[in-house]
């Protein structure tokens, strides 16, 4: 087996630790591309797991983007969401992360969400982790355990039932694209949060928008604009159900929801053109799976449901 086959069969373990430690699908992919210049120049003699030899080469890069990334974070404009990255629903059985939980780590410290990561989704030792963010193992042990207890903190029950998830995510869409605001208010939690990530780059709310009452004025003041000029598509980003918008065959926002209590509590709507790249080549996406058109027959049943609902 020559050097590329024994690196692609460990590219996408790199493309995974470095996505989960910089939240950016971009580095993620710049971090495979150098972490595979360096096992070009390694001495392969030396190296007796290539596994862990090159998932530590990838932490590295990636904490070191993460470190840079940080105090960008401070100036960003607007809320500042993960970059979602496509999926199908026979891959999110393999994931240990989803969208929500990135937004948490989003909330610790470059350090804290390294170890955290390498730790909890990896399984790295602590000596191996000691030295990717500079370290000793004590510490390393203690930055966990005040990682978990903050992650802990925030976080809800993340795993709602599939198939009500999805069913949440047709009605949601269909309300919003056919002005319903009957449909929606009962879709909705009353403590309803949007999250607008434009990142100054594309007109979008700067902070968070609260409640009901505002967060349905937003879905349908931008989706009665956005269904004047953009294809629709339904998919799966980061563990969660999505709504995908193509303007022009590029990306215009990737849409994620979480739940609580049988409706929607939290909305991420992401439409920095910079944070959109994973949904690039439309068409090649739809041929794997990635993406689909609502059938017929969802529509047909959503009017029925609507009409129902009316009476």
């Amino acid at each position: 087996m020559d050097d590329l086959e024994l690196f692609l069969n460990w590219k996408h373990y790199i493309f995974s630790i470095a996505y989960r430690i910089t939240g950016s699908y971009v580095d993620a992919e710049d971090i495979v591309q150098e972490s595979y210049l360096r096992w070009l120049t390694a001495d392969k003699r030396s190296i007796q797991n290539h596994k862990s030899y090159l998932g530590s080469i990838a932490a590295r890069l990636a904490f070191d983007l993460l470190k840079k990334a940080s105090r960008k974070k401070e100036t960003y404009i607007g809320p500042y969401l993960p970059e979602p990255i496509p999926e199908t629903a026979d891959t999110l059985v393999d994931e240990k992360i989803n969208f929500a939980l990135l937004v948490i780590l989003e909330t610790l410290n470059p350090t804290e969400r390294a170890v955290f990561i390498l730790r909890e989704l990896f399984d790295f030792d602590y000596e191996t982790i000691a030295s990717i963010v500079g370290k000793n193992t004590d510490n390393c042990r203690q930055i966990l355990s005040r990682a978990r207890l903050a992650v802990q903190s925030r976080k809800k029950k993340f795993d709602p039932d599939p198939k009500l998830h999805s069913k949440l995510l047709l009605e949601f869409s269909f309300a919003c694209y056919s002005q319903d605001t009957k449909s929606l208010t009962n879709l909705l939690r009353e403590d309803v949060i949007a999250f607008s990530d434009g990142g100054g780059k594309i007109h979008a709310a700067r902070i968070p928008i609260p409640g009901i009452r505002r967060v349905i004025s937003l879905m349908i003041r931008t989706t009665k604009k956005a269904a004047k000029s953009t294809e629709v598509f339904f998919g799966y980003a980061n563990g969660s159900p999505a709504i995908i918008g193509y303007s022009q065959e590029e990306p215009s926002f990737v849409q994620i929801f979480t739940i609580e209590g049988k409706k929607i509590d939290r909305i991420y709507n992401l439409v920095n053109p910079d944070k959109l790249k994973g949904f690039r080549n439309k068409e090649n996406l739809i041929k794997l799976g990635y993406l689909r058109k609502p059938t017929f027959w969802e529509w047909t049943l959503y009017q029925l449901y609507h009409l129902i609902s009316l009476h």
